[in-house]
């Protein structure tokens, strides 16, 4: 194995493991085997940027298992020359300095695609469970009560989705398959349709056209200064009254105080969310209390398929790197 490293040995951090995921997993014993690695993982979120100094202080890699974790150019000024990489546990990397990453010399991989399959059918559950009203009724039921009312019926409303990245497009073609019509806003990003003329029912819309548009909003998009709190209190008036509302990209991305207003008073029907602006969400959140919504805990890329192949692919981007190699980079 080759060795950058001043004393022959790897040491490689996971600064939050919180709750436990890769800790115990066969990826991360597959990387224990291996000879000149030292590995050393907390299972709990360091409390402030001084505890996560020190727990990733003399480290050559780091695993970033949690968006949480923070790695500001303070941080990661604090840490180098010994720091050569840090393997993301997911895509998104804006919880990272890249520009000092970059200045640093430190190289960033993190493990696209692995969850698309995951998260798509997470969103789907999630609509689906609105537009039903499943939990509320499950619920209710339990109690002994045997309510009627309407419910909604998806195929034949169009569904508007926010960003046109691997999972955008796999939920669309889901949809697509239950009936639903397909509006696409990719905000400018990379985009996964290859041509129009692939896709004959799906239509490509300013975000502004979208948000009046659509019958269901799906988001997808990355995480940027441009999109932070792209969905708003104007963003909110301009939807459907009976709108219904996904998000499973990143919480930053709404912004709450707008959301629960539209929620509260009914500007649109209902919101499912896996992702949360402050996680995990305080147990006094507005959100908790309302019977519009439903709520998951940042778990949608959480299955066991998806989970094996992305934490595998966490330790082969380790790996490579420590042989000179360097696949999934960050640009």
């Amino acid at each position: 194995m080759k060795s950058d490293a001043a004393d022959g040995v790897f040491r490689v951090v996971v600064p939050d493991d919180n709750p436990p995921v890769f800790t115990d997993s066969a990826a991360m014993a597959r990387l224990r085997r291996l000879p000149n690695i030292e590995v050393k993982s907390f299972t709990d979120r360091p409390s402030n940027p001084d505890e996560l100094i020190d727990r990733i202080s003399g480290a050559h890699t780091l695993v970033v298992a949690r968006s949480t974790t923070q790695l500001t150019n303070t941080i990661l000024e604090s840490v180098t020359p010994k720091l050569k990489h840090i393997a993301i546990w997911g895509t998104a990397a804006d919880h990272i300095a890249l520009e000092a990453t970059r200045r640093l010399g430190v190289v960033v991989t993190n493990t696209p695609n692995a969850a698309t399959v995951a998260v798509a059918e997470h969103a789907l559950a999630l609509l689906m469970s609105l537009a039903r009203k499943i939990p509320q009724l499950d619920l209710r039921v339990r109690d002994g009560e045997w309510p009627g009312g309407q419910l909604t019926q998806l195929a034949g409303k169009t569904l508007g989705i926010v960003g046109t990245g691997a999972v955008g497009i796999r939920l669309a073609s889901i949809a697509e398959g239950i009936g639903m019509r397909i509006l696409t806003s990719s905000l400018r990003e990379s985009s996964e349709i290859s041509s129009a003329g692939e896709r004959p029912n799906w239509t490509e819309v300013g975000f502004s056209e979208l948000l009046g548009s659509a019958d269901v909003i799906s988001v997808h998009a990355r995480l940027t200064p441009k999109t932070r709190s792209m969905f708003g209190s104007s963003e909110f008036s301009r939807m459907k009254p009976t709108a219904l509302f996904v998000n499973t990209a990143r919480g930053q991305l709404v912004n709450n105080r707008a959301l629960t207003d539209a929620l509260a008073n009914e500007t649109i029907a209902g919101a499912a969310l896996d992702v949360f602006g402050s996680q995990p969400l305080d147990r006094n959140s507005i959100l908790a209390r309302l019977p519009n919504v439903i709520l998951t805990p940042h778990i949608a890329s959480n299955t066991n398929e998806a989970l094996t192949v992305s934490l595998n692919m966490v330790v082969d981007n380790v790996v490579d790197f420590m042989h000179g190699r360097v696949r999934y980079k960050v640009k």
